[in-house]
């Protein structure tokens, strides 16, 4: 039993060795869960949107288009796929509502520009405080 002998004899290295390895276990369960969550993740889109920005290789992915929808016709179509949204609200003519679904924070902001509307979607994964990102 060779190996025993590199076992630490004091209690403060026996806690410090094994807060490291629940560190290590913690990260690497939520690099994998966002992993996971961000190979899952598609922005839905209303039928007929003229898209004019499209990042969606990482998170936060972001898709910007213009539609000629209503702005009901815009909620109906994003609570549809998200759900009720946690949040609302109107700023500046623009109305942003706020959506989470499993991992994922979503937030659908809205705006008229002449006959169409503007619609901007930011899709993020949340993140585990505990964990430090690499």
């Amino acid at each position: 039993m060779q190996a025993l002998d590199y076992i630490p004899q004091t209690s403060f290295l026996c806690r410090t060795l094994l807060l490291l390895m629940l560190s290590f276990s913690i990260n690497a369960a939520s690099i994998e869960s966002e992993k996971i969550t961000r190979d899952t993740m598609d922005i839905p889109v209303i039928e007929g949107a003229r898209i004019f920005a499209k990042f969606d290789d990482k998170t936060p992915m972001v898709i910007n288009y213009f539609t000629s929808v209503t702005e009901d016709g815009v909620i109906a179509f994003y609570n549809k796929n998200y759900g009720e949204p946690i949040q609302h609200e109107r700023k500046r003519g623009r109305l942003t509502l706020k959506y989470q679904k499993n991992l994922q924070q979503i937030r659908v902001v809205i705006s008229q520009q002449n006959k169409l509307r503007q619609v901007d979607v930011l899709v993020d994964v949340m993140v585990d405080k505990r964990t430090v990102e690499p």
